[in-house]
């Protein structure tokens, strides 16, 4: 039997966007994880079921004649590197056009720090009221035209919805390892207690706040200024303090 070699993505950066929509899908069906998995192997792969025994599956490669068979373990183990589609989004490709207007940068780099704010607001709303009105402001703040809002994202699809939240928790997960201080990892809470929704007008004017060292006259430009830029002067602020009060013990 000829050799069959078959790859697959290691990561969300590594996917086409044909295949994120794919897994958005899937998803959008609340298919269990491994069936998730099960399928992106088998289309990621580019294999093709066609029956089954009691020992393997059968498969031909798309667009070869080639026949191959993987015992049940095997597709199970090729089948759990695909892990990654439904537990870290980190590197997920923004949809580049929806209802006419472009996205911002995959990373959130082009957009000033009032914008950020702005995501991070409609971001918590929606996952403490599960309120879809928040997405559609969310997606109205990460897709213009000609940096003009457009307010018509509320008939967006169920997968152009879910992909635009799985996006901004990539950008979450990315940015807790990049301002690691600012964003440090909380305890998760026990599994009787209910997650309380964070003040988010508190931690936005506190943040404001630190950038302005108090100062009300530059908070226009605090606003105004690049969001990486602001979220790593957050990040140093916090080390210094988090540093000064380990000196202090």
């Amino acid at each position: 039997m000829s050799e069959i070699n078959l790859t697959v993505p290691k990561r969300y950066s590594e996917m086409s966007k044909e295949q994120t929509k794919y897994v958005c899908i899937l998803l959008s069906r609340n298919e269990s994880e491994e069936a998730i998995w099960t399928k992106c192997f088998i289309r990621f792969a580019g294999i093709k079921p066609l029956t089954a025994d009691e020992n393997s599956y059968y498969f031909v490669q798309r667009g070869t004649k080639k026949l191959f068979s993987l015992a049940y373990e095997e597709v199970n183990y090729f089948s759990k590197m695909l892990k990654f589609t439904t537990r870290d989004y980190t590197g997920i490709k923004p949809i580049s056009t929806i209802k006419g207007c472009r996205s911002c940068d995959q990373l959130l780099r082009d957009i000033d720090f009032g914008v950020y704010l702005e995501i991070e607001n409609f971001y918590q709303a929606y996952l403490f009221t599960k309120d879809e009105k928040y997405i559609s402001r969310l997606m109205a703040v990460l897709y213009t035209r000609k940096g003009k809002r457009k307010s018509n994202f509320n008939t967006c699809t169920p997968t152009e919805k879910l992909w635009t939240i799985m996006w901004i928790v990539g950008i979450k997960s990315y940015f807790s390892r990049k301002f690691s201080y600012l964003f440090e990892r909380t305890t998760p809470t026990e599994e009787d207690e209910a997650p309380t929704a964070p003040d988010m007008y508190s931690i936005i004017q506190n943040q404001v706040r630190a950038l302005t060292d108090g100062d009300i006259t530059k908070r226009e430009k605090v606003l105004k200024s690049n969001t990486w830029d602001a979220l790593d002067e957050l990040n140093q602020k916090v080390k210094e303090s988090k540093q000064l009060l380990a000196n202090s013990n």
